[in-house]
């Protein structure tokens, strides 16, 4: 069964972890533009070749384009308070049993975040809400709506290395998921940052100022509500993962440009009808793809 909640995840707690954590931590990596580091106004796209069904059942094309819109900022004392929009859209083409042809699917959502982070103690923590709609938008039904949250309490081991554990949970497509939420940030040294922030795990190497090498492993894909098809397909869920090698460089002190490049693997989807009965499900062989960002950091 596919697991699209991953790249949920991904998507809407990476540039939230960053709000809770001390000072000195501040300086991550952000290899596949999903929000790490400084605050940043951020337009990723990503060109995916062709993903095959198994058994020659045909085949899925997808272009996506992602934005981050940091909104709102309030700090008193310890405290964080922060909201921002995310959006992710995908131009899919499906060539397949299901008869959808090109659908054009969209991900829209409101993070509010809450963070603590006493210079004073090592300790730190994390909440939000992230409510959203993932639909075509030919049609919105409670179906199309989403929720995400998170409550991570996090602990300066030392000056190169943060732990942090919480609880994860979703809901998409009637369907609820919580999940522990185990990680760890390291700097071994001013060149290298290692960042296990599951779903995501990054290696960056910065030889130079303003570049930066990355290797990177993430899920991708989501779940979405679909009503413009005389196909009576209404929910595609599709599951994803993508490893890539990326470089990014520094432009002055606010913009950043930056490319990657890998492999997408352990792909499934389904497709399901209103009533959430599923009307056919199949493996994703693996397929390469590329993609670049930009972004506008604080």
């Amino acid at each position: 069964m596919p697991f699209p909640h991953a790249a949920s995840i991904a998507r809407r707690t990476a540039a939230l972890l960053l709000a809770a954590l001390p000072a000195p931590a501040a300086d991550l990596i952000d290899p596949a533009a999903l929000g790490f580091g400084s605050p940043a106004f951020t337009l990723d796209t990503t060109f995916q070749d062709s993903l095959s069904l198994e058994n020659g059942a045909g085949d899925i094309n997808l272009f996506e384009v992602r934005a981050l819109i940091p909104a709102l900022k309030w700090q008193h004392d310890s405290w964080l308070f922060a909201a921002g929009l995310n959006y992710t859209g995908i131009e899919a083409d499906f060539n397949t049993s299901a008869n959808l042809g090109t659908t054009h699917l969209h991900d829209l959502a409101i993070q509010l975040v809450a963070a603590y982070n006493n210079p004073n103690t090592p300790w730190w923590a994390l909440g939000f809400l992230t409510p959203g709609i993932a639909s075509d938008f030919s049609s919105v039904t409670s179906d199309a709506l989403t929720a995400t949250s998170l409550a991570l309490v996090g602990y300066r081991w030392n000056d190169q290395l943060d732990l942090a554990a919480g609880v994860f949970a979703s809901w998409s497509l009637g369907e609820a998921t919580v999940l522990p939420a185990l990680g760890f940030i390291w700097n071994p040294s001013s060149h290298w940052t290692i960042q296990a922030t599951p779903p995501i795990v990054a290696i960056g190497w910065k030889p130079i100022p303003n570049w930066t090498f990355g290797l990177v492993a993430y899920p991708a894909g989501g779940s979405w509500e679909i009503g413009n098809s005389s196909d009576p397909t209404r929910q595609i869920n599709l599951s994803l993962w993508r490893a890539a090698l990326s470089i990014e460089r520094r432009l002055g002190p606010h913009w950043r440009i930056s490319a990657r490049s890998g492999i997408a693997f352990a792909g499934d989807i389904e497709f399901r009808d209103s009533s959430a009965r599923v009307l056919s499900s199949s493996n994703l062989d693996s397929a390469p793809f590329a993609a670049l960002a930009l972004k506008w950091a604080f």
